[in-house]
């Protein structure tokens, strides 16, 4: 009897411990769904001539942190969050429903960072990617030091004192930063995504930012 008191202990935990993922998981789903209809009433809509119509939201939260969110109910919707002084974007796509579809990080002019969750229309998890894999040695925190290093960006705030645009291609592992100065001047680097290494430097004079 002893024995079937424990089995049966057993099966109440797992049992409870089901349900309460259960819960769990509607709740983040709940959370990260999308509210449409918020968007509606705080977002600027427009109305396009084939009848369809968009919402854009745009907004300043108290830590200043720049969210833009934007769409329609045809192609869905996505959620752009720029945390103050960051070069890090926050960023997220849902279905028309409002559903997740995906999330991540970008660091720069769209470079994916981090790792990236994929979900299906019901909002199931079906794949994560891990997009650090792609940089070599010389990965997105040593372009910052870099940056830094080189005084573009304030070391305390990581403000970016001048304008600057990072880009990376996967395709030769290479880093591309426009760096614009006071004075228009422009600094063009190639960086090895590999080594670190700079396998070019430009500099020259631009027109008004």
């Amino acid at each position: 009897m002893k024995y079937v008191i424990i089995l049966v202990l057993c099966l109440c935990s797992i049992s409870d411990c089901t349900g309460q993922n259960n819960k769990n998981k509607k709740e983040d789903m709940d959370e990260e769904k999308l509210d449409i209809s918020r968007l509606a009433r705080k977002g600027k809509k427009t109305v396009y001539d084939n009848g369809e119509v968009s919402y854009c939201w745009k907004y300043k939260e108290k830590d200043g942190t720049v969210v833009v969110i934007e769409g329609d109910k045809e192609d869905g919707y996505t959620e752009s969050r720029i945390p103050k002084n960051s070069f890090r974007e926050i960023y997220k796509e849902y279905y028309p429903s409002g559903i997740l579809k995906f999330k991540g990080s970008l660091f720069g002019e769209h470079t994916k960072i981090g790792t990236w969750h994929y979900y299906d229309s019901e909002g199931n998890l079906v794949e994560e990617v891990d997009e650090n894999k792609k940089f070599g040695k010389f990965g997105y925190i040593e372009v910052l030091q870099f940056l830094i290093n080189n005084k573009y960006v304030d070391k305390d705030t990581f403000e970016g004192i001048f304008r600057i645009r990072i880009t990376f291609w996967a395709e030769d592992l290479t880093w591309y930063i426009r760096v614009t100065t006071p004075g228009y001047i422009i600094n063009e680097y190639e960086i090895s995504g590999n080594t670190g290494e700079i396998k070019s430097h430009n500099v020259s004079q631009g027109g008004e930012m």
